[in-house]
């Protein structure tokens, strides 16, 4: 199970990185939170380099990197979801960013995040319960 983790954790690179890169060109971190480009893409570089330490952690097994890709998978998530899911089952592809580009970067984003949470918590879940005996 934690081969997923660490592999749904890879995927989804080219999704948050490209998503991302489409906003910078965009403007999005200024308009919407009112950050410059660069303290914004130094803030990703630091959530990207989380996410090396914590399938370092994982790939040795060690349950910290397990709570820290818990912990970004959830971030991806949350983000992506409350940011973009209006956008994704409202706007009219013709009329957004790159169209079926952009919206299929948001879907990708949000499935893959879903998918590493919920695998992460399985992996930390038979952690916790390899060492109970009933």
């Amino acid at each position: 199970m934690r081969t997923w983790v660490l592999v749904l954790s890879a995927l989804s690179v080219p999704f948050t990185l490209t998503h991302a890169i489409e906003d910078f060109s965009e403007g999005i971190p200024a308009a919407r939170f009112g950050l410059p480009l660069l303290p914004a893409a130094f803030l990703l570089s630091l959530g990207y380099a989380g996410q090396v330490a914590a399938a370092a952690l994982s790939a040795r097994g060690d349950a910290r990197g397990d709570v820290l890709n818990l912990l970004l998978g959830f971030v991806w998530l949350v983000a992506a979801t409350t940011d973009h899911l209006g956008e994704v089952l409202f706007v009219p592809t013709a009329a957004y960013r790159a169209g079926m580009v952009s919206k299929g970067l948001e879907v990708g984003v949000i499935l893959v995040a879903a998918g590493w949470t919920l695998t992460s918590f399985s992996v930390l879940r038979a952690g916790r319960t390899k060492g109970v005996t009933p």
